[in-house]
């Protein structure tokens, strides 16, 4: 495999290359793992170097690296008798050294002849480069050379030694050689950093090319190696051959093993006491002080001090905060645990409990782990469960989904117990991302067979409002949660927490009524009962209910105040409803303000759902609003998210985004796909049942691309079921993306049909406080008129309905009226020049947006009007194409193939077919021949 490139060097790269220039002392000092090797290497690249290491032996060979340098190197003639003292160090030239001088008197004697052997060698060599590597092992004897060359430093060598500051011994300080060197001389101190975040990211996006690398691999990357470059190296080449299925760069990667065992190495060179106090502080994993290290590592606290001390100098430790240390890096910690014996593991572990259960206010979260990992059962559980109560106080969802998913994995775990953590599980998951997981688990406890009805309608309950909330399994989540009110007759409290989730209207068939009803028994109920946690979880859903029934009252009810854990969850989750209900109305401001609230009072990290939920339908307000750049690439990122896999409301919102752009961007095909995609297989029995208003966007979708093919009876097909859905439960609100569908009933004899559906929704939008839905009302009311030729009534109404939706705003919707309009004038007598205009200015609407499809079928119909068209670009872009479907149209129009595109331009076959199906329909074009005639995509526009 190639050498990756040189990264966050260049200053000492050039720093090394105008050192080594006769006479010079240069010193190059770093860390183990900060590259001065590599870096040594790169000036061998231009300039000859004498090489020599000193082995990390415990006894060393006497002049070791100045033997590897010289032995290869071709000796000069005419060398006085005294360089015969050489010929026992360098055997391959004893034919060009003089002959041995008699025996020194001493031992003595003998170094001293030595050094001046080799003194005179290096003198006679003319200019050179001499580096010798690692000196924190060298043996005496290479010491005292250095300390007797030094006054004597020929004045035609350039001497590099490399060392790492932190294993120097003390008695050989390397930098004072600096100050023996004759006049002259100059003096280089070098020393090598860590890298930095952005180093690693150039690092890594080289290394793990194709695979885009992000900001937070990045850093992830610098947390685990602590920028070292040659850990860095070792484990994106490891990932590079090993992806992994999530970011590019993973928390904790997994750890190579030439990696594992350099670090090995390592630590096998500490004395005793120093590796045993590295390893109490890797097990305890979090900062701690010298008692602790002491009482964990069991050292007495006058050696557990040395060893502290020794270990922060060699950089094996670092100040965490005031008077702790902990591990250098994530990394090391890692090899340390997993280098340690089965035995001596589970002991250190048990130490770090007792010494943890002692401290006043025990952490149990870290207790849990210490006892998991010391065989310690019972107390592992208990700390546990207390340890995901005391999260969940805190608002901290996801640490105590994480402690119960662990703790549940015992498989000796009593009845008892597995039913009280399983309970407190269900209550967590509902703002977690662990869905699946804990359905199975729920389903799991339910069927013991020791549990009251009380005991299995508590359970019951919480897998109700998980496959509800989360799982978008309406009509399951229904029948558990009715099911629960009943097993839950002698506890009205949860009785009525479940009553008002089926107070919130779902797909299931029941009409509104039964909603409502739902809803007055928990107001009634809380209202019998003084539970403020109860009432605050009845007035969210009670607001919820409300705004997806489009009852302007929904606003008015006072949301629950953020000053206890449960009252800012409960605040988040009512922000996040509401939010939800504004988007599906058109209230888009009003979605804006409580997304901003739901952020402000549920942190990313410990409730993902509502973190998730939020920053999706943010997206869902961009494509509302027109703010389609960069939108795809947005939604395509956030759906190949593991986190995101069972988050089934989320991921289909997300599914529907990636349709409706397709669609727009005239991608019929892969629309088509996404929301085959988005109904789920009913072969494998886990078809979603998801939201009524996510199901009308979809089917209007649908509707329209069964229209476009002039399939009208299709189109009403794709949206029958919803309409009847959506009459039966007497929500109408949710009706507005089905009216295109109920406009194919035009074309297909059926006015009266449509006809009485109109009137339908009308009275249905009584009292309801809903712009989108009375915007689409307008629009199908616009379309009966215009098909009974009552051609005035139409460009009124569809005029109405233009100002509805630019009110709103949903410009793509407001040009698809101005291209009914069109519609309406070029039918008439003498109206054509206001059609014409219509059309334009629908065309103009379309190009901004980047909705080629639409712009395409603007386009022609102008031409079939007489009016020539050629496709104009949106602002900001060249006739609509991004950079790279430019060059790849380019490319096509040479008359070159996916395949050959693809291998030039280093993209996989399916992504270059994918842009080319792009730039022809933002061209509206049909065939690849055509760009080879078309203005700007001809060969001479590729320069490469």
């Amino acid at each position: 495999m190639c050498s990756p490139p040189i990264v966050g060097r260049q200053r000492q790269r050039r720093q090394l290359r105008e050192a080594a220039t006769p006479p010079a002392l240069v010193l190059l000092a770093g860390t183990a793992g900060t590259g001065k090797t590599r870096l040594l290497g790169e000036l061998q690249d231009t300039t000859t170097v004498l090489t020599g290491h000193c082995p990390p032996r415990t006894d060393p060979f006497p002049l070791a690296p100045l033997v590897e340098a010289l032995r290869h190197t071709r000796l000069p003639t005419g060398l006085s008798p005294l360089c015969g003292a050489l010929r026992p160090l360098l055997p391959e030239h004893i034919d060009d050294l003089p002959a041995p001088p008699p025996p020194p008197p001493t031992p003595a004697a003998g170094h001293h002849l030595t050094y001046r052997a080799l003194t005179e060698l290096l003198h006679r060599l003319g200019p050179t480069v001499l580096a010798l590597e690692d000196l924190q092992w060298a043996d005496p004897a290479t010491r005292d050379l250095l300390t007797y060359l030094a006054p004597r430093l020929p004045p035609h060598l350039a001497l590099i030694l490399t060392y790492r500051p932190e294993e120097l011994p003390r008695t050989f300080p390397t930098a004072a050689l600096t100050t023996r060197t004759p006049p002259g001389t100059r003096h280089h101190h070098i020393t090598l950093g860590p890298l930095t975040p952005d180093d690693l990211h150039t690092l890594a996006t080289h290394m793990l090319a194709p695979t885009p690398v992000t900001a937070q691999d990045a850093h992830r990357l610098h947390t685990w190696t602590g920028g070292l470059p040659l850990p860095a190296v070792h484990t994106l080449r490891h990932l590079a051959r090993h992806p992994t299925t999530g970011p590019a760069v993973p928390a904790s990667p997994p750890v190579p093993p030439p990696l594992h065992d350099w670090i090995r190495e390592h630590l096998h060179r500490l004395d005793r006491d120093t590796r045993h106090l590295l390893r109490a502080a890797a097990v305890l994993d979090r900062p701690a002080d010298e008692a602790l290290l002491s009482r964990v590592s069991g050292l007495a606290p006058d050696r557990a001090a040395r060893a502290l001390s020794r270990a922060h100098r060699k950089g094996l430790l670092i100040t965490a905060a005031p008077a702790t240390a902990a591990p250098a890096t994530p990394l090391l910690a890692h090899v340390c645990r997993q280098d340690l014996p089965h035995g001596k593991h589970r002991r250190l572990h048990r130490a770090a409990h007792e010494a943890l259960a002692d401290q006043p206010g025990p952490p149990h979260a870290r207790l849990a782990h210490h006892a998991r990992h010391a065989g310690l059962l019972p107390q592992w559980t208990d700390h546990a469960e207390q340890a995901a109560e005391a999260a969940l106080a805190q608002g901290e969802d996801t640490t105590a989904l994480t402690l119960l998913h662990d703790a549940l994995t015992r498989p000796d775990l009593p009845t008892r117990r597995r039913y009280d953590l399983t309970l407190t599980l269900g209550r967590a998951a509902l703002t977690g991302v662990s869905t699946q997981h804990t359905l199975t688990l729920l389903r799991q406890a339910m069927a013991a067979p020791a549990l009251t009805g009380t005991q299995r309608g508590r359970l019951r309950m919480a897998l109700g409002l998980l496959l509800l909330n989360q799982a978008a399994q309406g009509r399951a989540a229904r029948d558990e949660l009715v099911r629960a009110t009943a097993e839950l007759a002698d506890r009205p409290d949860l009785a009525a927490r479940a009553m008002c989730a089926l107070a919130v209207p779902h797909s299931t068939p029941d009409p509104v009524d039964t909603h409502r009803r739902w809803m007055h028994q928990a107001l009634a109920t809380a209202a019998r009962i003084p539970d403020p946690g109860l009432t605050c979880g009845i007035t969210v859903n009670h607001a919820t209910f409300l705004a997806q029934i489009g009852d302007p009252a929904a606003w008015q009810i006072p949301l629950p105040a953020p000053d206890t854990s449960t009252g800012r969850r409960e605040r988040a989750r009512a922000c996040l409803n509401l939010a939800d209900a504004a988007v599906m109305l058109g209230h888009y401001d009003r979605a804006d303000r409580h997304l901003a609230d739901a952020a402000r009072w549920s942190p990313a990290a410990e409730t993902p759902y509502i973190h998730e939920s939020a920053q999706t339908l943010r997206l869902m307000l961009d494509w509302a609003r027109g703010h389609w750049s960069g939108l795809a690439q947005e939604t395509e990122r956030n759906l190949t998210s593991p986190r995101l896999a069972h988050l089934h409301p989320v991921t289909a919102e997300l599914t529907l985004l990636r349709a409706a752009l397709a669609l727009a961007h005239g991608r019929t095909a892969a629309a088509r796909t996404h929301l085959d995609r988005l109904r789920g297989d009913p072969q494998d029995g886990t078809r979603p049942d998801h939201a009524v208003p996510v199901q009308a966007f979809a089917a209007g979708l649908l509707a329209r691309l069964a229209a476009s093919r002039s399939d009208h009876t299709l189109a009403w097909e794709h949206v029958a079921d919803l309409v009847a859905l959506v009459e039966g439960k007497g929500i109408w609100v949710w009706a507005a993306d089905l009216v295109p569908g109920i406009e194919a009933l035009l074309p297909t004899g059926r006015a009266d049909q449509a006809q009485n559906l109109c009137a339908r929704l009308d009275t249905g939008l009584e009292g309801t406080d809903a712009p989108a839905a009375r915007a689409a009302l307008l629009r199908l009311q616009a379309a009966l008129a215009h098909h009974r030729g009552d051609r005035e009534q139409a460009l009124d109404l569809y005029g109405r309905a233009e100002t509805a939706y630019r009110a709103m705003p949903r410009p793509y919707d407001a040009a698809q009226i101005r291209e009914a309009t069109a519609t309406v004038h070029l039918t008439g007598p003498g109206t054509t020049a206001e059609g014409l205009g219509a059309l334009h200015t629908a065309l103009a609407r379309y190009t901004d947006l980047g909705a080629t499809w639409d712009a395409a079928r603007v386009r022609r119909l102008l031409r079939a009007h007489g009016v020539p068209t050629a496709a104009t670009a949106p602002a900001g872009g060249d006739r609509g194409l991004s950079p790279r479907e430019a060059e790849i149209a380019a490319l096509a129009a040479q008359g070159r193939t996916n395949r050959q595109i693809a291998a030039l331009l280093h993209l996989s076959p399916r992504t270059v077919e994918t842009h080319v199906a792009n730039a022809l329909a933002k061209l509206d074009l049909s065939s690849r021949r055509e760009l080879a005639a078309h203005p700007g995509t001809g060969p001479a526009q590729h320069t490469r």
